[in-house]
């Protein structure tokens, strides 16, 4: 695609060039460097970016697509979300690569540069223009754009010649109150004392790590500056996508060799394959009825094959996507409608067994990102099965489910119910013993530096008599305790509360209570 480069203004690239290393050096300080996007740095940079685009983009008349609102949003409600809770168990890293291609959709969405002129199932190349090819083609962009405002500077000579008027100014200036200062700390001692003072002041910031560390945020700013800038200012200056459609699908049409007989074909096997599956559930179901479901067939049930049920919606997704990537022809449309009606009931079976297992052993993370996860797969499968009677954009739908489902996980506080809702089911003597693999994996740690929540949890143990009966070392796998005379061991909760503990003779806790 042809760039405007000679017809478009000099200003706004000039200002967003400048802009770009006071963002990228926010970015490093108190995003990555500093906090772990974990900080308050998060949503005040989202906000600052999202100005910056809009500045840039504004005076150059883009028009935004119509996802533009919604990537904002989300990306604005994910920055939030992590500052207020930190990163969700088993999402670390999905969290945080989440947030990238949330920028960067919303980038692509907000310069008309998504490949479809929305977000459709060609994201993953809108991923990869917004990721790799605009911030990496356009890298020594800022370079150019800066060495062009140098040069329209110099042509303005009156401008340059005030420019360096005050510099001339200001050297003379600081010369002759150097001069005077030496003069005047000779004839008073405390003025002299003044001049000591900040003397050292300086030399010490000078000599300080902060200086080292403020130099290498720095230095680590100016690549992330340089990828800023070339994103967003690689696609204003494009008239059009890197990857459009239309070419995506003309290029793809060579590629399209599946027969339709052998779509059909291995698509009406799967299909009698899962008929055969549920008519085997359905049997062991109705022989199992008059007699009910113990425990232990309940547990059964809970624990086989969720994982490959998940893998089985996984596998038709797959083969409805080669399918309509690579096929010669569609599905008929009543083998598309029963193979999608089998997804939905595998989603349902999935879900059953989800229910099931959480009622017998509680929440984990892990499990309650598994059933959000079943959840979008199963509105996914819905999407499908209407596709198949009515033309809807179910792949732009069914991404806006999955980003706005997943920044609103990511706005629950999954840590503290789990950990409070594991402490309710021991205190109701659902379970026998607490799981401290699940309180561990949600951050209940003695060397926690954040301890939200302690004190909630630390009153719900207490009162559940958890503590009861407890050696020392059993303690101390949620607290850090510190030993005190008379057997008294004190526990550390927050900022303000502290856990006392007495033992008896044998070492085992005979009271427990907050001070």
């Amino acid at each position: 695609m042809s760039e405007r480069l000679q017809t478009a203004p000099l200003r706004p690239y000039l200002a967003g060039a400048l802009a770009s290393y006071l963002l990228a050096y926010f970015y490093m300080r108190e995003v990555v460097l500093y906090h772990g996007f974990a900080g308050w740095g998060l949503p005040v940079f989202a906000l600052l970016f999202l100005l910056w685009v809009e500045l840039l983009a504004r005076p150059l008349h883009r028009a935004a697509a119509p996802e533009t609102p919604l990537w904002g949003a989300c990306w604005l409600t994910l920055s939030a979300g992590m500052w207020a809770f930190g990163q969700q168990p088993v999402l670390w890293g999905w969290q945080t690569l989440a947030w990238h291609l949330f920028a960067v959709w919303y980038v692509l969405a907000r310069c008309g540069m998504l490949a479809q002129g929305y977000t459709g199932v060609l994201c993953f190349l809108d991923a990869l223009a917004g990721l790799v090819v605009l911030p990496f083609g356009n890298f020594f962009r800022r370079i150019a754009v800066l060495a062009a405002g140098g040069r329209a500077l110099l042509r303005r000579r009156m401008k340059l010649r005030r420019a360096a008027t005050a510099a001339l100014t200001a050297l003379v200036t600081l010369a002759l109150c150097a001069v005077a200062w030496q003069l005047l700390a000779a004839v008073d001692t405390h003025f002299a004392a003044l001049g000591l003072a900040l003397t050292r002041w300086l030399t010490g910031w000078l000599d300080s790590p902060s200086l080292l560390q403020t130099l290498l945020t720095v230095l680590l700013s100016l690549p992330v500056g340089a990828w800023l800038y070339g994103l967003v200012a690689g696609s204003l200056r494009r008239t059009g996508p890197v990857f459009p459609a239309d070419r995506f699908f003309e290029r793809l049409q060579p590629l399209r060799q599946l027969p339709a007989v052998t779509a059909n074909v291995a698509v009406g096997a799967l299909c009698a394959l899962y008929t055969l599956f549920f008519a085997l559930q359905a049997a062991e179901w109705l022989a199992a009825a008059p007699l009910g479901l113990t425990a232990p067939q309940a547990a059964d049930f809970a624990v086989d094959g969720f994982w490959e049920l998940l893998r089985i919606l996984l596998l038709g997704f797959a083969v409805l996507a080669a399918v309509r990537f690579l096929g010669k022809k569609p599905l008929p449309r009543l083998l598309a409608a029963l193979f999608c009606a089998y997804g939905l009931a595998f989603a349902a079976l999935a879900g059953a067994k989800l229910a099931v297992y959480i009622r017998l052993y509680g929440f984990t993370p892990r499990r309650v990102v598994a059933g959000w996860f079943l959840c979008v797969l199963t509105v996914w499968a819905v999407l499908l099965l209407v596709r198949v009677f009515r033309a809807i954009p179910a792949a732009r739908i069914g991404l806006a489910v999955l980003a706005v489902s997943f920044t609103l996980l990511a706005c629950v506080n999954i840590k503290q119910r789990i950990v409070q809702g594991n402490i309710a089911r021991y205190a109701a003597g659902q379970d026998e013993e607490l799981d401290l693999h699940v309180l561990w994996e949600c951050g209940f740690t003695p060397w926690a530096g954040d301890r939200d929540g302690f004190l909630d949890y630390t009153v719900d143990l207490v009162n559940a008599g958890w503590f009861e009966g407890r050696t020392p070392e059993d303690v101390r796998e949620l607290y850090d305790l510190t030993a005190a005379p008379d057997r008294v061991y004190y526990g550390k909760v927050d900022g303000r509360t502290r856990l006392r503990l007495q033992f008896g003779q044998d070492w085992r806790c005979t009271g427990a209570d907050l001070t």
